[in-house]
């Protein structure tokens, strides 16, 4: 496909690419009014989008969730990404969100709006996967949390009581569940510890990692980690579609013991090794 111009950031909104900044929604949507709306997160590699079919039938699942359908189908967004992805250089991370439209009726949105953002792809700095990143643990559960929802506000409100916070840590009576943009991974007595599905969002990367950890005879544990139990931890790590899995040092007050040990380094190139298993 033919480039017609390479911007460092697009968007896909009323059937045509656009600057980002040319990009803007009624007011009246109930995404900005109410903060109704889903999104998904893809990214790259060598240009091809990791995982696409899986993203975007979660997010279609997501939509369904919260009484909307897909003002598009499945098939039509993956050529509009791809189109996309074309249209930018190097590797790229995209955003697909729907909205709520202007109208909610009969328990369900109508008349949903999509747009999707492209963005060159950016991940954390190269010293976190050595050094390790910091989550604030906060005393709640994410709001509907097979739902991957625009709703973020105690994620930003729970970063902000420390500094050095990469993302708050949903901790309700001290079960650990998830983080606010990531799933949550630690190792105990050699085990790897997570919440359970039915807890938590389904991340595209933690059924990855899953899948890899009992591949290779590791053994996993469905359950909620506890607060208390950070200082019996190895090891703790969480996992996104951008971040890939990236190792945890602090949790709070409490520190890991060890940072980006021997289960997270041979995970990382478990991982490494299967990439192109999920390459669309």
């Amino acid at each position: 496909m033919q480039k017609r111009g390479i911007e460092l950031k697009l968007c896909y909104y009323n059937d045509e690419f656009k600057s980002i900044e040319e990009m803007s929604l009624p007011v009246s949507d109930l995404m900005i009014q109410r903060g109704v709306g889903v999104f998904d997160t893809i990214r790259t590699y060598r240009k091809r989008p990791h995982a696409l079919s899986i993203h975007l039938k979660r997010l279609e699942e997501s939509a369904k969730s919260i009484g909307i359908e897909l003002p598009v189908g499945k098939k039509r967004l993956a050529e509009i990404i791809r189109e996309g992805i074309d249209r930018m250089e190097g590797e790229v991370q995209m955003r697909v969100y729907v909205t709520g439209g202007d109208v909610f009726a009969d328990g369900i949105f109508p008349h949903p709006r999509y747009f999707i953002i492209f963005e060159p792809l950016e991940k954390a700095p190269k010293e976190d996967y050595v050094n390790g990143v910091v989550l604030h643990p906060i005393d709640m559960e994410r709001p509907f949390p097979h739902i991957k929802s625009i709703f973020y506000l105690p994620a930003y409100i729970g970063r902000r009581q420390d500094k050095e916070a990469m993302e708050a840590l949903y901790c309700p009576a001290g079960e650990i569940t998830e983080s606010s943009s990531s799933s949550f991974f630690m190792v105990i007595d050699g085990k790897i510890v997570t919440a359970p599905t039915e807890r938590v969002l389904d991340g595209v990367m933690r059924q990855i990692v899953i899948k890899l950890a009992r591949e290779a005879g590791l053994a996993v544990e469905m359950r909620c980690p506890l607060l208390s139990e950070v200082p019996m931890a190895q090891e703790a790590f969480i996992t996104g579609s951008i971040k890939e899995i990236l190792p945890v040092r602090r949790i709070g007050s409490q520190r890991i013991s060890q940072v980006n040990g021997p289960i997270s380094q041979y995970l990382q190139h478990l991982y490494a090794q299967r990439i192109e298993d999920y390459l669309e």
